[in-house]
């Protein structure tokens, strides 16, 4: 009876573009839970997540941040998970919990200090009994990747990827951390969410932002605040208003589970029922926060100092995510800026006016704000940024435009392809389409806004967009330009608590019942060199990787030149002029972009330090003419002086913003220690040396690049033969291509001594920290143990680093490390470590990292857990077809011949914990160790860095390359 009301309950819808055997499957089941069951064969993985109805914006106004940690404690177990004596535990915990009440109710400091040290007392004694990680360690076991959740305003989310063949014990998992979740760990996870306000902190251009949208909504609405909460919300935590937040929301009617990939629907049906379908079907008692929309009722102005270059944001009212409106929204912002900048403000780019601009609208359950942000020219001639005034008078002349229809009737049918292709590709991943139904579901759309979501684009019409812009986009706006300055920072110190120390080696109820739980059939699906892709010689020095495209009618062609700004330095800037090149005595710039668009294609160059990168995408109807342009595009490139000295000022402005940029500095810094006089930021060109350069010189360089062999990777549906005959009769190549010598390796450097170099930052509100170690030439039969290796020391939250510094003294919200592999063996590989820490927290997180380096803690009992996940996922593990030639190229440069898992999962199953300790006591513990912290030397204990290493102070000038630089001479022994 109860499967036959089952199938009654079921909804199916087909998908226009899915394929004929898969499909989307919509129901509910008798507790009011909603289920969504996406079905796609083309990769063994699944993706699975629970949605909840239930974001920020429901935050108690006295009590902001709640849903936010909620999503944070929801790892932590139940009464059955994350212990091995809940009635032991449980008298601590339900103290723990009446001491936070006592916290928020004083407001006297000392009382509060008294209150806290209680709380962390009551917490050594209740963490004795917590298996800390235990939700992820069964993930983990189970071969589940990408682990993570994440709080929105309108919406909170849980999610993973994992083998289908894991489905019983992924459904099982996740039925059962939702039924009586204990919040265990609070304190620790208190200090990794300040941390994680620390590091938001310190970016600029959060805080603009954050600025921005309080004063775009008015003080107490909810979409105006920060997801985190205040500060003093932060400081006054309550575990009684969390657990009273998840009664109120999470429940049935107020979730859903969505499965989206390798699965068989009416297999997973009864499944499903049999876990999910134990959730007690209790009362919805919370009532969801309905916040205003923008109202902007007269022009608002707002002049500040926070960013490190000058900024420019527009706000304008815009529609929520039901209104019927938002597809013409999409349509005005992208005739403002797109991806094929066709767009009124692109112009302003490709022709030097502005060094960015971008136009969106972001949408939220109930209200829409259309955002125009704007970056302007560096004007070489006066070495200063153009005034933000002419800025905004450029724009708003954009505007005006736009609402009186003055653009091409042609761009809106050419948006309208363009919108559709970007759908169509967001749905060839299961964790694409995952996302978007789950979005679907959180606000509260039929699924007919997705499934007819190229129909409804279709509809618009050029007066649509005129409408709109005319009712929405008026004077009534906000204005903020954000000048060169600092913003002011919150005040969080670090408190004094001890960590949380469990007991090792215990197992919890659940971890019990976890194990027994059967899998389904294994079916692995290895890529296969020869039959995935089909390769031949297009022209000499030319290689092609083709991939059939079985999913919908948009190729991609990316040509992948053998040589970088490694060997050309000054690739980067000719590679970021060409994305703004015309065609010489033909096109314009965005004359260009405007043929493209016609044929329904995108073009865009890029480059990284090994290869140069050409990538079109499109109509594969229109293939030969799109590649006859983009031939001429790279032959004849047509730039004038205009655009030259806006990418010239633009590198030159950004020069400016590296004496305070943390992040910047501590790249360059990292690299510094990586790799001394080699790092890229001293061996690059000195302002002087980019300010000489001509456009000549960079088409010239560019084009030198296109005079190396070459590979080229096609995806599509257009038979071989055929492709082959229109790639050689439309696309050009040189002549005698050189021979490459990539991918690029930069030097190493060698480093004996120990050592901690120091950069102050007096802005730092969180440390940037790094340790590197060098490793020994990469071998191609280290690849299992080196993965072992990084799996134990630093596997997501199941490694030594997130354990050790985040979960048991809570030092970071980010942290991390790896045995980094070179691109291809017998180069050397090395290990990076990286912590983002309070300042006043960096002695102590350094110290505790490098014990980890240098004594390292050996747990033995980890190796199965580790065997599991790299043998599971790795079952689990094929490319997609958009990236597989180009990973199979990749592969092959490595020495492989077949899918590396093909020969892996044989050695990750003979793994023992000996093996890891070998690894480690040969390329870890017997090598020097070398620090780099960026940091606020005001705030950080330098004394009690210096009794890890001599702490060596480095200067700005010492790391980057400058006409006035000095180089400082590293570890010269």
């Amino acid at each position: 009876m109860r499967t036959f009301l089952f199938s009654l309950l079921a909804i199916l819808f087909a998908t226009p573009g899915f394929g004929e055997k898969n499909n989307i499957q919509k129901y509910k089941l008798e507790n009011g839970l909603t289920v969504i069951l996406y079905e796609n064969h083309s990769q063994p993985t699944v993706f699975g997540s629970v949605a909840v109805r239930a974001g920020s914006k429901d935050d108690p106004a006295d009590a902001t941040g709640l849903a936010h940690y909620m999503e944070h404690v929801m790892f932590k177990g139940t009464e059955d998970l994350g212990t091995y004596d809940w009635e032991a535990e449980k008298p601590h915990y339900d103290r723990i919990i009446e001491l936070y009440e006592e916290l928020r109710a004083t407001s006297d400091e000392a009382r509060k200090a008294e209150i806290n040290q209680e709380i962390n007392e009551e917490s050594l004694a209740a963490g004795k009994y917590a298996i800390p990680n235990e939700f992820s360690n069964l993930v983990q076991a189970m071969g589940g990747t990408g682990l993570n959740a994440g709080t929105g305003y309108d919406f909170t989310y849980y999610h993973n990827s994992f083998p289908p063949f894991q489905i019983k014990s992924w459904l099982d998992l996740y039925a059962h951390r939702f039924i009586k979740p204990v919040f265990r760990g609070f304190q620790s996870e208190l200090e990794t969410v300040y941390e994680e306000k620390n590091m938001y902190s310190d970016n600029p251009f959060r805080a603009v932002s954050t600025d921005f949208m309080r004063q775009a909504f008015d003080a107490e609405n909810p979409y105006g605040r920060l997801i985190l909460g205040k500060t003093e919300h932060l400081k006054s935590p309550s575990i009684k208003r969390i657990n009273e937040f998840y009664d109120a929301f999470y429940v049935p009617s107020n979730m859903a589970l969505i499965l989206a990939g390798d699965i068989n629907p009416e297999e997973v049906k009864p499944l499903i029922e049999a876990t999910f379908g134990k959730w007690e079907n209790r009362e919805a008692k919370g009532v969801p926060v309905v916040p205003d929309n923008v109202n902007i009722p007269k022009p608002i102005k707002i002049k500040e100092k926070l960013t490190p270059y000058p900024t420019i944001i527009m706000g304008f009212p815009g529609v929520n995510v039901s209104d019927k409106d938002k597809y013409a929204f999409d349509f005005c912002t992208r005739l403002l800026s797109n991806n094929n900048q066709t767009g009124l403000l692109d112009k302003l780019v490709l022709e030097g006016d502005l060094i960015s601009a971008s136009a969106y609208h972001q949408q939220f359950k109930y209200a829409g704000l259309v955002t125009i942000q704007a970056i302007p020219t560096f004007d070489m001639s006066q070495m200063k940024f153009m005034s933000l005034s002419v800025v905004e008078k450029l724009i708003n002349d954009e505007i005006e435009k736009l609402k009186e229809g003055n653009f091409d009737d042609w761009l809106v049918e050419a948006f309208k392809d363009e919108l559709i292709k970007q759908h169509e590709m967001s749905l060839e991943t299961p964790a694409s389409v995952g996302v978007q139904l789950m979005s679907s579901f959180a606000y509260e759309l039929p699924l007919d806004e997705f499934l007819n979501y190229n129909e409804k684009i279709q509809s618009i019409t050029k007066d649509d967009i005129v409408r709109i812009a005319n009712t929405y986009l008026t004077k009534n706006h906000i204005t903020y330009l954000s000048d060169i300055g600092e913003p002011v920072k919150d005040a969080l110190k670090k408190p004094d608590y001890k960590p949380i120390d469990p007991e090792p080696g215990h197992q919890s109820a659940y971890a019990e019942h976890f194990k027994t739980i059967d899998l389904t059939e294994v079916k692995e699906n290895f890529v296969d060199f020869d039959k995935d892709v089909t390769t031949s010689q297009l022209a000499p020095g030319v290689k092609l990787f083709y991939t059939p495209n079985q999913q919908n009618d948009i190729f991609s062609l990316v040509i992948k030149y053998g040589v970088g700004s490694g060997e050309i330095p000054t690739l980067d800037l000719a590679t970021e002029l060409m994305n703004n090149a015309g065609i010489l005595a033909q096109h314009k710039p965005q004359d260009l972009k405007k043929e493209y668009s016609k044929l329904g294609c995108s073009v865009r160059f890029q480059n990284n330090e090994s290869y140069t990168y050409i990538i079109l995408e499109g109509n594969e109807g229109n293939l030969g003419a799109a590649c006859q342009l983009l031939s001429r595009t790279y032959l004849l490139p047509e730039l004038d002086e205009k655009q030259m000295n806006n990418v010239i000022g633009s590198e030159v402005g950004m020069r400016r913003v590296e004496k305070t940029n943390k992040d910047m500095q501590a790249e360059a810094l990292m690299d510094y220690m990586i790799y001394g006089e080699n790092s890229p930021e001293l061996n690059r060109l000195s302002t002087a040396e980019i300010r000489s350069l001509s456009i000549s010189d960079l088409t010239g360089d560019f084009i030198l690049a296109t005079h190396y062999e070459a590979s080229v990777h096609y995806v599509g549906k257009i038979p071989f033969e055929e492709l082959t005959q229109t790639l050689t009769g439309n696309l050009a190549f040189a002549a005698d291509l050189k021979k490459s010598t990539s991918p690029y390796i930069r030097p190493i450097a060698e480093n004996k001594k120990e050592s901690v170099l120091f950069l102050n930052n007096a802005d730092a509100r969180q440390s940037e920290i790094y340790l590197f170690t060098n490793g020994s030439d990469y071998q191609l039969s280290q690849e299992p143990t080196i993965d072992a290796f990084n799996q134990y020391f630093s596997g997501g939250f199941n490694g030594l680093v997130i354990q050790e510094l985040r979960e048991k003294r809570s030092f970071a919200y980010s942290a991390g490390a790896s045995y980094t592999k070179p691109a291809i063996p017998g180069n050397p590989a090395f290990q990076i470590g990286y912590i983002g820490t309070q300042a006043d927290k960096t002695a102590d997180a350094v110290d505790e990292f490098v014990k980890l380096i240098k004594e390292m803690p050996e747990k033995p009992e980890r190796i199965e857990n580790i065997r599991d996940y790299l043998v599971q996922s790795s079952r689990a593990s094929r490319p997609g077809f958009r990236s597989l030639s180009q990973v199979i190229e990749s592969w092959q440069m490595k020495g492989y011949t077949t899918d590396p898992n093909k020969s892996l999962i044989p050695e990750y199953e003979k793994l023992t914990f000996e093996t890891i300790l070998d690894f480690y006591n040969t390329e870890i513990a017997s090598k020097a160790l070398n620090i780099a912290v960026v940091g606020n030397r005001k705030e950080v204990d330098i004394e009690k860095l210096e009794k890890v290493a001599k702490v060596e102070k480095v200067a700005v000038k010492d790391i980057f390359k400058d006409e006035n630089a000095i180089t400082m001479p590293r570890f010269k022994n």
